[in-house]
């Protein structure tokens, strides 16, 4: 059975998974740890270092030194494991407490204008909300859909010319609007969560009821939502996948499709309205501002539709699908060219070598693919591996004419030499890629997070 609670021991675990994802959580949270760490390094070094100078010494030398240095490895190790789990028992202590409580904080900037809101860096809402996280996840079997299953699927199921109703929608202001006393009545509804973490995630609700003044809602922003949202939102999609003639369901996040058969005497609006009444049932509204909802009946006669899903144009035309970028992803891209570009004009009088270099690496990251470090999985990002589902890279062209127009306003004339030579349609398919250090990651994207 599995092991809901915040033990030291759970915590340790949690804090074994983020090292192994390159999350250095005794730099962020025990930094008398590091010296162990350095020890750690230290005794690795000799090894390597005994290995190579292997042939200066015999046999029996060599494997008495090696011994020796593995056996002071392991202690050090012990030594570092055992201080790790001495602050993780005085955090599971915390944690258990009838005080403890999420020191909630808003952001002091909106993300695509909603509030975002942080837990202030604290060590036991950190450990907290993972194992939350945990329990959530191998209790109720919750994980979040993946994009790169969805978008491929969704392409093959329209690729025909059966008829067919497309119904694409979302939920208006999700995370805002999540009922609590509904969430919190589903979790004890069905208990599989331990009394203990249904406590602790009462007491991050309350902190988000304080740091918000608002009476609905979680918290965006702070990991355990998504697992929250999640879970509040299981019954609706098991009531989807009941839908008669349903051909197919997804749910990313707030963003819904459904792909139905059509049934005799019924049209998508039919449709559409039933989906609506299960989303009120769950206390959330689906949004039908600015083409956010659209109810499709495709047929034999009308074999022509579009709409933007998932960052994707999906484009029918005489039965045949073709994906291309999303008007909402070419406008953040052109945000980002005018961003970097203007960035650069700032600054040139001042620091000229600096804003060149500075330009040229936005540049070369947005037209390039790269490997996210420590990230899970090492995620691999860039104008291919962000939109790999494009079916024509034609579609890219305009982004190229936006960079280079651009670059036409830049009085340098050898600059604008370099940068007609980044193109987003040839990094798509060149698959180009480029490394970046953590410190060019981070000048890189400042201009962005403004």
């Amino acid at each position: 059975m599995f092991d809901q609670s915040f033990s030291h021991q759970n915590l340790f675990k949690i804090y074994s998974s983020e090292n192994k994802k390159g999350n250095n959580l005794a730099e962020r949270f025990f930094t008398d740890v590091n010296n162990e760490y350095d020890k750690v390094k230290r005794a690795r070094s000799l090894i390597s270092k005994v290995y190579y100078r292997r042939r200066f010494y015999s046999r029996v030398v060599f494997e008495k030194r090696i011994l020796l240095l593995y056996r002071l490895l392991r202690e050090i190790k012990k030594e570092k494991n055992e201080i790790v789990r001495n602050h993780l028992k005085i955090v599971s202590k915390n944690i258990s407490e009838r005080r403890f409580r999420f020191p909630i904080v808003k952001a002091e900037k909106k993300v695509n204008g909603k509030d975002v809101f942080l837990t202030e860096g604290s060590i036991d809402s950190f450990f907290a909300e993972k194992q939350i996280q945990k329990n959530i996840k191998y209790t109720y079997g919750v994980k979040q859909a993946d994009r790169d299953l969805i978008v491929p699927q969704l392409r093959s199921v329209l690729d025909n010319k059966f008829p067919k109703i497309i119904i694409k929608t979302d939920i208006k202001s999700f995370y805002e609007t999540i009922d609590r006393e509904l969430l919190q009545k589903k979790l004890n509804e069905s208990p599989i969560l331990s009394l203990t973490t249904r406590k602790v995630i009462a007491r991050l609700l309350k902190s988000y009821d304080k740091a918000s003044g608002v009476a609905l809602g979680i918290p965006r922003g702070v990991g355990v939502s998504a697992y929250l949202s999640e879970l509040y939102m299981k019954n609706f999609d098991s009531e989807m996948e009941k839908l008669p003639n349903l051909i197919y369901y997804a749910r990313y996040v707030d963003d819904i499709v459904i792909v139905l058969s059509p049934e005799p005497g019924k049209n998508s609006q039919d449709y559409l309205h039933l989906i609506d009444l299960k989303i009120k049932q769950e206390k959330l509204s689906l949004n039908f501002l600015n083409g956010k909802t659209k109810a499709i009946d495709f047929s034999l006669t009308n074999s022509n539709f579009i709409f933007d899903y998932l960052g994707y144009k999906f484009k029918c035309s005489g039965g045949s699908i073709k994906l291309g970028l999303a008007d909402k992803k070419k406008l953040k891209y052109n945000k980002r060219i005018s961003d970097a570009i203007n960035a650069y004009k700032k600054h040139s009088r001042k620091q000229p070598k600096k804003a060149r270099k500075e330009l040229l690496l936005r540049l070369r990251f947005l037209t390039y693919n790269t490997k996210l470090s420590n990230n899970k999985g090492n995620a691999v990002v860039g104008i291919y591996n962000s939109n790999r589902w494009i079916t024509n890279s034609e579609c890219l062209k305009n982004l190229d004419d936006r960079l280079h127009g651009l670059a036409n306003s830049i009085s340098n004339q050898h600059l604008r030499n370099r940068i007609s030579k980044f193109s987003f349609k040839e990094g798509f398919d060149k698959r180009l890629f480029s490394n970046f250090s953590a410190q060019e990651f981070s000048t890189i994207t400042r201009v962005w997070s403004k």
